[in-house]
Formats: C-alpha cells, structure tokens, sequence
C-alpha cells in the first residue's frame, strides 16, 4: 500500500517535461516544424551509421579486422557483427523507457543520440587487428551493439516527440516525417 502511495505522489515524466518547458527563458513556442527539422535530422544521423557501417563491412572491414581470412570469409564475419545492432535494439528500447520514465523524453532522446554518435565515432577510431588482434574485433562488437541499443533508444521518441506538438488536424502528415530519415541518411551516404 504504501508503494502505491508513494508513486502517486511522484511527478510523471508528462509533469516534469511541462514544468521544463515552463522554466525555458528566451525561447518562444516550440514549432511543429521546428520538431519535425530535428526528428528528420535525428532520423538520418540514426541510419546514416547503419549505412556506413553496412558500406564499411564491404569495402573496409574485412582488410582491417579480418586479413587471417579471405576477402569473402572476412565480408561475412563483419556482416555477422552487423547484426548485432539488430539484435540489441529491443534491449535498447527497454533500457531507454525506463530512462524516459524516470528523467523524460528529452533526457532519453539525448541520450540515445549521444551514445549513437559516441559509438559510431568510436568505430571511426578503433585500432585494426594487425595492431591489437581480437582485441579490435571485441570493440567493434561492442560499439556495434552500442548503436543498436541507441537506435532502439530513439525508435519511438521521436515519432511521439513530433505527436506531441503536430497540430490536431495534421498528425498523420507530421507522423510520416520520422520516416523520411532512412532516405536521407542514405543521399548522405552516398558518394
């Protein structure tokens, strides 16, 4: 009884974010389209380290992590780390509505995006097998999954982040923005 009594008296994430947003000086009403620029952008930074790290699996990492195989052995065991990603993104959306539930959405958008760029600068600068051997395969497994618990992270905060301040009349149109992040993280990517 008394749990439940103590969860009534805390504030909900809904509560705090208002209050937040009340405290902000200098800033006017956020816009819808505002949101939609930075869910959009969000999108495309979240694909465009999937899609560098699927041209990267091709083209880079079978020489780099890989040479004590042959080119097409090495292709394989670096599409098999891309998976990774895949299978640790539920683990991330578990992990992040916890954080949401207990700090906010934007706390929780922050800090998917930011372990999300921090994992993919960290395979940016990882050392290759040649100089550090299993070690730089275990770190590019490890950041690996790190992106796909952040993309788990952000999945569905931001489509409910653009729900929160589309127009009534409009929700459908701002709901299918979130979307247009896949196509741009790849024109992005693209040579």
């Amino acid at each position: 009884m008394s749990s439940v009594n103590q969860t009534s008296t805390e504030p909900s994430s809904r509560t705090m974010e208002n209050d937040a947003r009340e405290q902000m000086t200098g800033h006017g009403p956020v816009a819808a389209g505002e949101i939609a620029i930075g869910v959009v952008i969000g999108r495309a930074s979240e694909y465009f380290d999937f899609f560098v790290y699927g041209l990267a699996s091709v083209l880079v990492f079978p020489a780099l992590f890989f040479p004590f195989v042959d080119t097409l052995t090495g292709t394989l065991y670096s599409f098999t780390i891309f998976a990774f990603a895949f299978i640790t993104r539920p683990f991330g959306t578990a992990l992040f509505m916890n954080i949401q539930r207990r700090w906010g959405r934007g706390t929780k958008l922050t800090l998917a995006l930011f372990l999300l760029g921090t994992a993919t600068g960290g395979i940016a600068f990882l050392p290759t097998y040649e100089s550090q051997g299993a070690l730089s395969i275990g770190l590019l497994i490890l950041f690996r999954s790190l992106q796909g618990v952040a993309f788990g992270g952000s999945w569905d905060g931001l489509p409910s982040l653009l729900d929160l301040y589309a127009p009534k009349q409009r929700r459908g149109w701002y709901a299918i923005l979130g979307q247009l992040g896949a196509p741009v993280g790849f024109l992005v990517v693209s040579p």
